[in-house]
């Protein structure tokens, strides 16, 4: 059956003083124990199943009701042998706990013994005040009765005399009778005559013990195990059968060495100090021997154990129970009566009571100089009553006393009393729960406390400790406090209650840096995480550790302040609570490197050396510091450090394993996230293929098998990054190779590296025979001391061609630092000169490639192909004329360009001249292959070496055109230009030039200078070229296109498209012609792939000309001004081009429309395909080439209203004679060069004025419906008249116009689309002449 924790019980159970007479302290010395107390020690809490009845006489049985024997000098002679001083115990706790190692878990257990058991005898509370006194003669005392009316008297008279707080008259007086049966023999005649005697002088509470029954001699047990331990022993008796003398002797030894029950024989035993005992140490009474139980038999415990029964059962309980309903009665009586309630009140609210009140004034009531409450007051009488019922367990009725008490002990000023019965009040709530009912099944789970009851216990606690502390300093350990916490704390325990019990341990603990602080903070730790499954006290556990681990430090126990520090490590190590995690591992390291635990501090200044980017700069210093003091120390140890090297590890690595490589011998790499681009450049140099010589199977070098010859120098590339906020210094740093004899490899003495710096380290290594060398490790000396070897063996591809392989992860072996030595090889370096890293958009600039032959052959027929076609050029290909009026028509593909240069002799350098050309703006990653071959070995393939360089191009103009027709005829336009400079530099517009096959564009003549963010404009006219023969319908590409729709393949298709394409005017600047081919050409790959999305720009090439036959290009050229440059050659220029399209669109697909539609209304069949996908992209390319950029129309015609007599849209009138009649002209202009057109001019109906309203309508007369048909380019005009009867503003808008655009067709007209509009607004300002 449940009851309270055993640690409760035991600790304020009733307590019985012994005295005896000498020759029963001469028995039990027989046995090894001081006195009838520690005889009786054992068994004093076995007393099971005791029935109790309540203040309301009902009867329950209690599993078990133990009791504390102590010795009558200990009790009331001399209390304060009862148990130590505070400052003892705080030393006695000290000395257990760091005795033990922090594994075995007994520090809390420990200080839990030591507090309960070594609760003082004091006045504020009579749990350590006897109930009862036991005394003792034997059958050998000469005069037993007369030794026990000495007793007796003595017993009577010491009480009132030391201490006078103690009631020594109202206790229970138990008589025994010890018949040594060794002394005294077998025969009980005497021993049962003597105990009628004393039943017929002193009353029924009177029995017979007989002890020391081993007669026979037997061989002393071996000597038992008196080690200190904090557990309660509760033995049974022994049986005949069980009779063993080494068993005896062992429970002995352990009750007696039990700080629960024995703290100060313990203590004494293990201090060796025998003047700290319960049993005060005299001559006669000799330091205990470890032999125990050496003269009792079987029989003798079963007599012992009987005993203490029938002195709980039919002594003890019964007078308590007695006492208890006595004592009620005054209590209640004083409480009901009407003086009691109005001295309370009286004292409260009308001051009867002085603020320093007089000392003695009272004989009944508090004793302010003496601060104690005298036996005969009603308050020490209520307190001693609640102290009964609580070791009676009727919880509730003492907890009720309590309270009124705490109220009357706190208006009595009485503190300690008050605190006393305020902690007790709620610990009786607390052991009122129902899981402590005797009557409550075993396995029934706790049901937990309500919010609202939980926090009144916890207030009742806090307000105890309070009080405690107050009265003490905080730097003072205050033991009240800490023993009504672990009271509560094993309650709570019991049931299962975690809510603030943490909190509560800590507030206990107080702010003394003793180690019962210390273990109780710890113990809050254990119970933040406990109770639930969010694990939410895991951050409160942490810092819990912590505080506990200072505590630990400063009370100078190392081991348990590490052993907290380390979990709190744990818990910090996987959150995001860095800087606390930081100054626990600091902590560690320091406490190891006091310990001469070297290896271990660096281990922990090791973990502080991570990088951390929110740490204040600099902190990582000081650990760095500490980190060379230990490491210092540890080197002079050599069997630790190669024990303890394998965890000695840098936490943060200072290498980037996935930037190391080996450098290519060219300035370019064909690996890293550009190998896609690479791979497609050596595809389209393999697709336009035209060199001598062996096709190779590959351009791009293997960036997993590279090579050099013997004796040619290759660079290792490292990414050092230093991890720390504070500066790191890497010594003797370099690299291992698995075949170093082969080789020769740098060695770099010193490289400092500023907090979180990230810097490319080469070293070099130089092959001195042919072999397989592969980069293996890093070695370096961390800040100089510190050695470390950092792997550089990187993972391969993951493999995936087995099903064991997609199973269990396989990888590849990588080889990216593997670098194949050879005994020759013909080589090539190639780098690039004179190519800045800036540019602006179109800047053209001159520079060179130098290429080294680093090989032992001569190389020749050298080429060059570039990731963009024309970006590059040899400048050899700009020396042609310009002055041709035609220009490519194709776009070209990229392919390989031929350098014509001489070989190349071995070791011989040659400077290829080149032009750069900034083709947009951004960042540009220009990738060559620069490709050469063996002038002697016309077998041998051709090689390439690879060469790269970036350039970050900014936006230099903005460019804005606007066409405007105008002029008389049909295909006049206007452009007018903005030119916006955007950078920050001043520019020079050179000039302005059209290229077009069919319009006349006047090239301009700038030479202004345009400041930053300044805006230059111009007039440019534009003119349609009546005698341009180009195919306007681009029948080409439409006919190609065709085929595609109905489903050919795409390389089967190709359009028959001219070579070259005239324009209208050939006065291009020099050299400037073929850079607008290159920005033409990248302009109309981009624009056609935007156009159809599902042709590829290779396809693109094959389908579409360069240069539209309507296409008009302006050329801006511009020079970017420089006073500093007086060399016309290193003037910095460029180009810009403005796309125009002054003719209206008009769709190009029409009758491919009209055949599709024809064939979906015929039914027939489209092609079918397997997949899905094609199925859809084929449905794309539909889309785009039917409905997209070349199926567009718009209204090819202009028309313009017209008044001869009002050219500026004002005229004069003479209205004397009447109405007059206007002349109006309508110009209607067909603006497309190809198709003709219909129209229909519907001028609006005459309607009455509104003679209110400002704009008057016009009153046309005559025809009001005009129909006509225009020819491309073709103007006509429709002539009409209106009448204007007063001076007015008149509006020659809202006329309608439907045009209709068609072609003839077998002299039919064939419509293809319609357009209409509603005339604009115009007004005509008509006034009178006069």
């Amino acid at each position: 059956m449940p009851s309270p924790p055993l640690s409760i019980v035991q600790s304020l159970s009733p307590r019985i003083a012994v005295l005896t007479s000498q020759d029963v302290v001469q028995s039990c010395e027989a046995n090894g124990c001081r006195g009838l107390e520690e005889l009786l020690r054992p068994w004093e809490g076995g007393t099971e199943r005791v029935s109790i009845l309540s203040t309301t006489l009902s009867p329950t049985v209690h599993p078990t009701f133990p009791v504390r024997f102590v010795s009558f000098d200990s009790a009331y002679t001399n209390p304060t042998l009862s148990a130590p001083n505070p400052d003892v115990t705080v030393d006695l706790i000290s000395s257990f706990v760091g005795a033990k190692k922090p594994d075995e878990e007994q520090h809390y257990p420990i200080t839990r013994s030591l507090l309960l058991s070594s609760r003082p005898v004091s006045s504020h509370e009579t749990f350590n005040h006897p109930v009862g006194i036991l005394f003792a003669v034997s059958t050998a005392t000469s005069d037993p009765l007369g030794t026990l009316n000495k007793l007796h008297a003595q017993s009577t008279s010491s009480a009132s005399q030391n201490v006078p707080w103690i009631d020594g008259q109202t206790v229970l007086r138990f008589y025994v009778v010890v018949h040594d049966v060794s002394m005294m023999g077998e025969d009980m005649a005497p021993a049962h005559e003597l105990l009628a005697n004393v039943k017929k002088a002193y009353g029924p509470h009177s029995t017979l013990l007989v002890i020391n029954s081993q007669l026979e001699h037997r061989e002393p047990p071996r000597s038992p195990d008196v080690s200190t331990h904090p557990s309660i022993p509760l033995p049974r008796p022994f049986t005949p059968e069980q009779s063993n003398p080494s068993a005896l002797s062992q429970v002995y030894a352990s009750a007696l060495s039990s700080l629960t029950l024995s703290p100060m024989a313990a203590a004494s035993a293990s201090l060796g100090d025998t003047a700290v005992s319960d049993t005060p140490f005299s001559p006669s009474r000799p330091v205990r021997r470890k032999l125990y139980g050496h003269k009792l038999t079987a029989e003798d415990t079963q007599r012992l154990a009987a005993l203490v029964r029938e002195l709980v059962v039919q002594s003890l309980i019964p007078w308590m129970e007695a006492r208890i309903r006595e004592w009620n009665e005054v209590y209640h009586s004083n409480r009901r009566g009407i003086t009691g309630r109005l001295f309370g009140a009286g004292r409260k609210f009308f001051g009867s009571r002085p603020n320093s009140p007089s000392p003695g004034t009272t004989p009944t009531g508090y004793n302010t100089i003496k601060g104690y409450y005298p036996t005969t007051a009603v308050e020490a009488l209520s307190r001693r009553l609640a102290d009964f019922a609580f070791m009676l367990r009727d919880y509730k009725f003492a907890g009720g006393v309590y309270d009124s008490l705490r109220k009357d002990f706190a208006q009595d000023r009485a503190w300690r009393y008050s605190a006393a019965a305020t902690e007790m009040y709620g610990l009786c709530l607390l052991l009122s729960h129902p899981f402590f009912l005797p009557s409550s099944p075993p396995t029934m789970k706790p049901i937990p406390f309500t919010n609202l009851q939980h926090t009144e216990i916890t207030s009742w606690l806090e307000q105890a400790i309070t009080a405690y502390h107050q009265h003490t300093p905080a730097t003072q350990i205050q033991l009240d406090a800490l023993r009504i916490t672990v009271l509560y704390y094993e309650a709570w325990k019991a049931i299962g209650e975690w809510r603030s019990v943490g909190y509560a341990l800590v507030k206990g603990s107080g702010e003394s840096d003793e180690v019962p602080s210390a273990v109780m903070i710890e113990e809050a730790a254990a119970a933040d995480v406990k109770g639930g499954k969010s694990q939410k006290g895991k951050r409160r556990r942490a810092f819990h550790l912590v505080l506990a681990a200072r505590r630990y430090e400063t009370a100078g126990l190392k081991t348990y302040s590490r052993r907290c520090l380390e979990r709190a490590s744990q818990i910090y190590r996987d959150s995001p609570w860095t800087s606390a995690q930081d100054r626990i591992e600091y902590s560690l390291g320091r406490q190891a490197y006091t310990l001469g635990e070297s290896d271990v501090a660096v281990e922990r200044f090791l973990r502080l050396l991570r990088r951390e980017d929110t740490g204040v700069p600099g902190s990582q210093g000081g650990p760095l510091q500490d980190m060379a003091q230990a490491y210092e120390q540890l080197a002079t140890r050599p069997e630790m450090l190669a024990e303890s090297s394998s965890r000695l590890q840098l936490p943060t690595p200072v290498f980037d394993t996935s930037y190391s490589r080996i450098a290519p011998t060219s300035e370019a790499s064909c690996s890293g996230s550009a190998r896609a681009q690479w791979a497609g450049l050596e595809s389209q140099a393999f697709s336009t293929w035209d060199r001598k010589g062996k096709k190779p199977m590959t351009l791009i070098p293997d960036d997993k098998r590279s090579s050099v010859g013997v004796g040619e120098t290759f660079q290792v590339e490292l990414l050092a990054t230093n991890p720390l906020n504070t500066s790191l210094v890497l010594k003797d740093l370099t690299v291992q190779l698995d075949s170093s004899d082969h080789c020769d490899v740098e060695s770099i003495s010193e490289i400092s590296l500023e907090p979180y710096e990230s810097r490319t380290i080469s070293i070099s290594v130089t092959p001195t025979s042919p072999a397989t060398l592969r980069v293996t490790n890093v070695t370096f000396l961390f800040h100089g001391f510190f050695p470390c070897a950092q792997s550089l063996v990187k993972r391969g591809k993951r493999l995936d061609s087995t099903k064991a392989q997609r199973i269990s992860p396989t990888y590849a072996e990588d080889t990216s630092l593997t670098m194949n030595v050879t005994t020759s090889k013909a080589g090539l370096l190639a780098h690039l000169e004179g190519i800045p890293d800036e540019l602006y958009e179109g800047q053209i600039v001159e520079g060179q490639i130098i290429l080294s032959n680093k090989g032992q052959t001569i190389i020749a027929e050298l080429g060059m192909i570039w990731n963009a076609h024309g970006i590059v050029r040899h400048r050899d290909d700009t020396k042609h004329d310009d002055t041709t009026n035609s220009i490519p028509n194709l776009i070209q593909s990229n392919k390989i360009t031929t350098l014509n240069t001489d070989p190349i002799e071995p070791g011989q350098q040659r400077d290829i001249p080149i032009s750069f050309l900034a083709t947009h703006s951004g960042s540009i990653e220009l990738l060559g292959l620069i490709l050469f071959s063996d002038s002697k070995d016309d077998t041998s393939a051709t090689s390439a070496v690879p060469i790269s360089h970036d350039v970050d191009v900014r936006p230099i103009l903005h460019l804005d055109a606007q066409l405007r027709a105008t002029g008389d005829t049909a295909g006049s336009y206007t452009a007018v230009v903005e030119i916006t400079n955007r950078s920050t530099q001043s520019i020079n517009v050179e000039s302005i030039n059209g290229i077009s096959p069919s319009w006349f564009v006047n090239s301009v003549t700038s030479n202004e200078t345009l400041s930053p963010n300044q805006t230059l404009r111009l007039l440019i006219p534009v003119r349609y070229d009546e005698s341009s023969k180009h195919d306007l319908r681009q029948t080409p590409t439409i006919d190609a296109l065709g085929k595609l729709v109905k489903g050919q393949p795409i390389a089967e298709v190709s359009a028959d498209l001219s070579n070259e394409i005239s324009i209208t005017r050939k006065d291009i600047p020099n050299g400037g012609r073929e850079s607008y081919l290159f920005l033409k050409r990248r302009m109309r790959i981009l624009e056609l792939g935007r156009s159809f999305t599902t042709i590829a720009s290779r396809e693109l090439e094959r389908l579409f000309p360069l240069v539209e036959p309507l296409n008009v290009d302006l050329v801006v050229n511009y020079t970017i001004a420089n006073t500093t440059v007086v060399d016309e050659q290193n003037i910095r220029k460029g180009q810009a081009i403005i796309p125009l399209n002054p003719s209206p669109p008009f769709s190009l697909v029409e009758d491919l429309q009209k055949e599709i539609s024809a064939a979906i209304l015929s039914g027939t069949k489209s092609q079918r395909t397997m997949y899905e996908e094609t199925s859809r992209l084929h449905r794309v390319l539909i889309d785009d080439v039917l409905n997209g950029s070349l199926a567009m129309e718009y209204d090819p015609v202009q028309v313009k209203v017209k008044c001869a007599s009002a050219p500026r849209g004002k005229m004069h009138g003479n209205f004397k004679d009447g109405a007059i009649s206007l002349p109006i002209t309508f110009e209607i202009i067909n603006q497309s060069p190809l198709l003709p057109i219909r129209y229909i001019l519907n001028l609006p109906q005459p309607s009455p004025n509104n003679t209110a309203a400002q704009l008057q309508n016009p009153q046309y007369f005559g025809s009001l419906i005009h129909k006509g048909q225009l020819s491309a380019l073709e103007k006509e005009e429709v002539k009409v008249q209106i009448w204007v009867h007063e001076p007015c503003l008149l509006s020659l808008g809202g006329w309608e116009l439907l045009v209709e655009s068609g072609e003839p067709e077998n002299n039919k007209w064939s419509p293809r689309r319609t357009w209409s509009r509603i005339g604009p607004q115009k007004i005509l300002e008509v006034r009178t002449s006069e």
